[in-house]
């Protein structure tokens, strides 16, 4: 697998390249800012995009003409850099947190795609966990590969003299310490310039420096690993998939009947009780506690529905009764998702809109964009879903990022309120956003003003990113 010639000048390059970006790592990514960023809560922007671009730009520098380009890594390149730039434009930190596990993933298949390691193509569902293991096998297989380079640049001979001369400095180090201690307490000058050199080294904290450095290998030799992996990994060849008997549908059958068999009483129920508007004055809260829950569990169920309903039209599509009962299944998860729309309007109308009320209501789109998808696939088993799934999944999603979720959230509520079909509009959770909110919060302020909503404004429009990773087009543009 690794390329035994002599490495080239960019294969010595790639040291302070490793080193460059593990330091712009280290210095956009802390630990408590990804922690923060994992909950929704990081204020990281600019930093997201920085660290794109330069990884990106490493990737095919090394690569150079090696890269294999192609409308699939184009679409993936595009997808990703579309997702950065929209973490430095907009300032919803929920949306960025889902921003960078899409870009890693994308960016993962495409360093693959453009080196020709991945054997399997976007076609393929199977390109996910592939890409996965070849992730673990770039980051850490090659971490002795930086001592053969460097071991490349010297001779026998001087490599044995470099290494005596090291082994000397280390043997030398600590009789360096006890003999300069000793000078410094016979001479006075001398006392002066080492005392300041070791006050120095006991202001520093030892213990986070020595985590400080050690970080920043650990991430140095990730990046050299990574790409000299893509830079000398041999290419796979095309990927054929494999001839396999179909297997017996009587399972799938059994499966989709005991699922269709649920799902149809549910509907009834939706029909009757939800659908229909029926008062259920038994239920405990009422009809109306009873329309305005339960969404999210819907949600989930779909999309458990959808993955069963692809696994059984891949295995068993060539049995009629298993494409009858996947449409089937459908349509009735079509039901559970016109439920759980209602349910969630009914719940938006009643206390207003958030940032997760929206990305749920996206979530639901999704799914029956897929669902339609599934269907295609049930009645033509040939047809490929996963790279329509994959389109249609990062399309929308950088859609939903130019929307300006946190502005279109304040404004709905905002206008909900002064319309008077809101009763009442929750401004510190508005105020909690990014100022995105803030041209909804002014309309408000204008209706009705008050002091402690003049208060979140002026918080709001004196806002200042923590430093340049935390800086975002919303900021100034909103104040």
């Amino acid at each position: 697998m690794i390329d035994n010639n002599r490495p080239s000048a960019r294969d010595y390059l790639l040291f302070p390249a490793a080193l460059a970006l593990a330091l712009l790592w280290r210095a956009a990514f802390p630990l408590v800012d990804l922690i923060d960023l994992a909950f929704g809560y990081g204020g990281l922007a600019f930093g997201i995009t920085a660290v794109t671009a330069a990884i990106w730009a490493a990737v095919l520098l090394f690569l150079g003409k090696r890269a294999r380009w192609n409308r699939y890594n184009a679409f993936l390149f595009a997808g990703a850099a579309l997702l950065a730039l929209c973490c430095s434009v907009y300032g919803d930190a929920s949306v960025r947190a889902v921003n960078c596990v899409l870009i890693l993933c994308a960016s993962a298949l495409a360093f693959f795609s453009l080196a020709g390691l991945s054997a399997r193509s976007l076609t393929d569902a199977l390109c996910v966990p592939e890409a996965i293991g070849l992730s673990f096998r770039a980051l850490f297989s090659r971490w002795g590969a930086p001592f053969r380079v460097l071991a490349s640049l010297r001779s026998g001979e001087s490599r044995g003299r470099v290494t005596g001369v090291l082994l000397g400095a280390l043997c030398a180090l600590p009789v360096l310490l006890f003999c300069g201690a000793l000078l410094a307490s016979a001479d006075a000058v001398f006392e002066g310039v080492f005392g300041s050199i070791a006050d120095y080294l006991f202001e520093l904290d030892a213990l986070s420096t020595v985590f400080d450095v050690i970080a920043t290998l650990f991430f140095a030799f990730c990046f050299f690993s990574a790409i000299f992996f893509l830079r000398h990994a041999e290419p796979n060849a095309a990927y054929e998939p494999a001839e396999r008997e179909a297997p017996p549908a009587v399972p799938y059958i059994t499966a989709l009947v005991l699922l269709c068999a649920l799902y149809a009483l549910f509907a009834a129920v939706q029909f009757e009780y939800l659908f229909g508007g029926a008062e259920a004055a038994a239920m405990e809260g009422g009809w109306a506690e009873y329309a305005r829950s339960g969404f999210m569990q819907l949600v989930i169920v779909a999309a458990v529905n959808l993955a069963a309903l692809l696994f059984c039209a891949v295995r068993a599509g060539h049995s009629r009764p298993v494409r009858a009962l996947c449409l089937l299944l459908a349509a009735l998860t079509a039901v559970i998702l016109v439920s759980a729309f209602w349910r969630m309007r009914l719940y938006i109308l009643a206390y207003g809109m958030s940032v997760l009320r929206a990305m749920t209501l996206w979530a639901m789109a999704f799914i029956l964009c897929c669902l339609v998808l599934a269907c295609v696939k049930a009645l033509r088993p040939s047809f490929r879903f996963w790279p329509y799934f994959a389109a249609v999944g990062l399309a929308g999603w950088i859609i939903f990022n130019l929307c300006a979720v946190d502005g279109r959230v304040a404004d709905y509520n905002v206008d909900a309120y002064l319309s008077g079909s809101l009763e009442e509009v929750d401004t510190d959770y508005l105020a909690s956003l990014s100022p995105e909110v803030l041209p909804a919060l002014r309309r408000l302020y204008e209706a009705e003003p008050s002091e402690y909503l003049a208060a979140q404004i002026g918080a709001l429009e004196s806002a200042q990113p923590g430093g340049w990773t935390e800086w975002s087009l919303c900021l100034p543009l909103y104040s």
